[in-house]
């Protein structure tokens, strides 16, 4: 039963992500943030501007007590990236990728998970940061 209900949640994020991904590439970002604050709203009871307005110990708070899956923090990370990618040298994309690193980190930390593609956003965003804020 427990299986049967994580591959349902995990199928439902892809799916979401995957739509995501079709806005963004679509160069409809109208809606793409529609479903973006969608999906935050369903799946992590969060509001898209809320969720960006943190502050970075603030959303690791947040992180902290909503205990979310591993399945939840990846999908998060994702659509963070997603929602900034092309980087932009500014304040709130700074604030964002901060965000998707400690989601990161959280996931090789607590959950020992880690992949190649989330190894490939973290170099890029490293190589953004290092090109742009040093």
């Amino acid at each position: 039963m427990q299986k049967d209900f994580i591959l349902r949640e995990i199928e439902k994020i892809v799916y979401s992500i995957t739509r995501l991904a079709g806005f963004k590439n679509a160069a409809n970002p109208e809606a793409f943030i529609q479903h973006a604050d969608q999906m935050l709203q369903d799946e992590y009871d969060l509001k898209l501007n809320d969720l960006l307005e943190l502050s970075i110990e603030d959303f690791d708070i947040l992180l902290n007590e909503r205990n979310y899956s591993p399945e939840k923090l990846d999908a998060l990370a994702q659509l963070l990236y997603m929602y900034y990618e092309p980087f932009e040298a500014n304040d709130e994309t700074l604030a964002a990728l901060q965000k998707i690193i400690s989601i990161f980190n959280r996931l090789e930390k607590n959950h020992n998970r880690a992949s190649f593609e989330n190894i490939n956003k973290r170099n890029a965003i490293y190589q953004f940061l290092q090109k742009n804020y040093e």
